[in-house]
Protein backbone atom coordinates (compact mmCIF):
# COMPACT_ATOMS: atom_id res chain seq x y z
CA UNK A 1 0.00 0.00 0.00
CA UNK A 2 1.59 3.04 -1.25
CA UNK A 3 1.20 6.54 1.54
CA UNK A 4 0.65 8.78 -1.90
CA UNK A 5 -0.88 12.66 -0.57
CA UNK A 6 -3.42 14.01 -3.29
CA UNK A 7 -1.86 16.65 -5.13
CA UNK A 8 -3.73 20.02 -5.42
CA UNK A 9 -4.53 21.43 -8.40
CA UNK A 10 -3.19 25.62 -7.79
CA UNK A 11 -4.50 27.39 -10.74
CA UNK A 12 -1.56 29.65 -12.32
CA UNK A 13 -3.76 32.59 -11.67
CA UNK A 14 -4.42 31.52 -7.88
CA UNK A 15 -0.37 31.44 -7.69
CA UNK A 16 0.61 34.64 -9.12
CA UNK A 17 -2.15 36.05 -6.59
CA UNK A 18 -0.35 34.38 -3.63
CA UNK A 19 2.79 35.44 -4.48
CA UNK A 20 2.14 38.87 -5.35
CA UNK A 21 0.30 39.15 -2.07
CA UNK A 22 3.29 37.87 -0.45
CA UNK A 23 5.27 40.39 -2.36
CA UNK A 24 2.88 43.16 -1.28
CA UNK A 25 3.26 42.36 2.62
CA UNK A 26 7.20 42.12 2.41
CA UNK A 27 7.25 45.78 0.65
CA UNK A 28 4.56 46.86 3.40
CA UNK A 29 6.80 45.32 6.66
CA UNK A 30 9.73 46.80 5.07
CA UNK A 31 9.17 50.22 4.96
CA UNK A 32 6.78 50.08 8.26
CA UNK A 33 9.88 48.64 9.83
CA UNK A 34 12.66 50.54 7.80
CA UNK A 35 14.50 52.39 11.13
CA UNK A 36 14.58 49.26 12.90
CA UNK A 37 15.97 47.29 10.55
CA UNK A 38 18.56 49.78 9.84
CA UNK A 39 19.07 50.22 13.55
CA UNK A 40 19.15 45.78 13.81
CA UNK A 41 21.51 45.34 10.42
CA UNK A 42 24.51 48.45 12.06
CA UNK A 43 25.38 46.41 14.98
CA UNK A 44 28.41 45.04 13.04
CA UNK A 45 29.04 41.34 13.22
CA UNK A 46 27.10 38.94 11.75
CA UNK A 47 24.34 41.72 11.42
CA UNK A 48 25.13 41.87 7.67
CA UNK A 49 23.56 38.30 6.94
CA UNK A 50 19.87 40.09 7.38
CA UNK A 51 20.13 42.77 4.37
CA UNK A 52 21.34 39.93 2.30
CA UNK A 53 18.23 37.22 3.17
CA UNK A 54 16.14 39.90 3.14
CA UNK A 55 17.04 40.43 -0.03
CA UNK A 56 17.22 36.84 -0.99
CA UNK A 57 13.80 36.50 0.28
CA UNK A 58 12.01 39.32 -1.93
CA UNK A 59 13.96 38.47 -4.83
CA UNK A 60 12.42 35.11 -4.75
CA UNK A 61 8.97 35.66 -3.94
CA UNK A 62 8.87 38.82 -6.43
CA UNK A 63 10.84 36.56 -9.34
CA UNK A 64 7.42 33.97 -8.83
CA UNK A 65 5.33 37.13 -8.80
CA UNK A 66 6.77 38.93 -12.40
CA UNK A 67 7.27 34.83 -13.81
CA UNK A 68 3.08 34.30 -13.39
CA UNK A 69 1.81 37.69 -14.33
CA UNK A 70 4.38 37.98 -17.57
CA UNK A 71 2.90 33.88 -18.32
CA UNK A 72 -0.86 35.17 -17.77
CA UNK A 73 -0.15 38.10 -20.26
CA UNK A 74 1.37 35.33 -22.83
CA UNK A 75 4.71 37.55 -22.75
CA UNK A 76 8.04 34.93 -23.85
CA UNK A 77 11.07 35.10 -23.90
CA UNK A 78 12.94 34.94 -27.75
CA UNK A 79 14.48 31.38 -28.68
Amino acid sequence: MTNESPQRNISPATKTAVMGAITLAIYVTLFSLEGHILNLTSQGKWSFVIPIGIAFTVSYFHGAFTSGFWDALGVKAKK
